[in-house]
């Protein structure tokens, strides 16, 4: 991915699924740049293999334990409800790590 194509960098805390909503959550902060609904996040494999997520929605998020605000990135799971992609997504761990934001992307 080249650097013109990033619109963004997210620093992911930590990730959850609420499989009953077909939905995957990212928990951050944006350290770079900006992010939109319906523009995407990249979760690379390697260097030149990574998935791509819509981001259906983002909300602002306060943790009572600390004083910081987070962002919440929302995608949908699989379109058919199946869970095989929320089960992909939470078995990557995705945390501690950056995160490209895109225009474009593959749904």
């Amino acid at each position: 991915m080249t650097k013109k194509s990033r619109q963004g960098l997210f620093s992911v805390i930590d990730s959850f699924a609420i499989k009953r909503r077909n939905e995957f959550y990212l928990i951050g902060s944006l350290i770079e740049g900006e992010v939109c609904e319906r523009w995407f996040v990249n979760i690379p494999f390697n260097k030149s293999l990574s998935l791509s997520l819509r981001i259906k929605q983002i909300e602002d998020l306060e943790m009572s334990s600390e004083s910081g605000k987070y962002k919440l990135l929302i995608v949908n799971g699989n379109e058919s409800g199946d869970d095989d992609l929320l089960n992909l997504l939470l078995g990557l761990k995705i945390g501690s790590e950056l995160l490209d934001i895109t225009i474009t992307g593959e749904d």
